[in-house]
């Protein structure tokens, strides 16, 4: 079973310490990255562990596997929202590249017991901690530079961590049905498409985090 990468509360990077990978949040986005995705992030993650939901048919085991790639990359951009939350105001750092390694070895193991070719399923799990980063970023600059747009509450990380492991643990099986997908042509475009199914579910911040999420899964194998 994969830990996630908070099993301690210094982790990430501090909004001031880094820039964040992804698209600078407007103000006009406050509400979506306040209490508002806070609630939606813990109705979503409510289903870890069901089918995909997306509307978008793909025929074909491998593409299935990927549109269910897609579903939990963006379940865990989502839920990243609660971590920041979780941060906002505490003034303590976030950052931990050694646990995030551990993690990153945990999902290489996992995928390698599963008979998935691990040094992928390490990558696409690294952009998943990186997609995480990036919406923090994001959502701690944002709450600064407007505060009203801050959530109301500050959720307990010791809640969120077992939501984490849950998607990390989903996410190798699903890349284990979608490796196939590696070595076809229309690898991208299916993968393209199964985002689209839920762009418009989601904000400018988390759109981008979940093109970040995605960056390795259609990496070609090996020769």
């Amino acid at each position: 079973m994969i830990e996630d990468e908070m099993g301690r509360d210094d982790e990430m990077t501090t909004v001031s310490g880094e820039r964040g990978g992804g698209q600078r949040p407007s103000p006009g986005t406050g509400t979506a990255g306040g209490t508002t995705t806070l609630v939606i992030a813990a109705a979503v993650l409510s289903g870890c562990g069901q089918p995909a939901t997306s509307s978008t048919e793909v025929p074909g085991r491998s593409a299935a596997g990927l549109a269910k790639v897609v579903q939990l990359a963006a379940q865990r951009a989502t839920v990243s929202d609660r971590v920041a939350a979780a941060k906002l105001g505490t003034g303590q750092p976030v950052t931990d590249p050694e646990r995030e390694a551990v993690v990153v070895a945990d999902a290489r193991a996992q995928a390698d017991r599963d008979g998935v070719d691990p040094e992928w399923v390490a990558r696409v799990v690294a952009d998943q901690i990186a997609a995480s980063i990036q919406v923090q970023n994001d959502l701690l600059r944002q709450w600064t530079e407007h505060p009203d747009s801050r959530p109301a509450e500050r959720p307990d990380l010791a809640q969120v961590r077992p939501e984490i492991t849950c998607i990390s643990n989903e996410l190798v099986a699903a890349l284990k049905i979608a490796e196939p997908a590696r070595a076809q042509e229309d690898c991208s475009s299916s993968l393209a498409a199964a985002a689209q199914a839920h762009a418009g579910e989601l904000d400018d911040i988390h759109r981008a985090a979940l093109d970040r999420a995605l960056q390795s899964v259609c990496d070609q194998a090996p020769s």
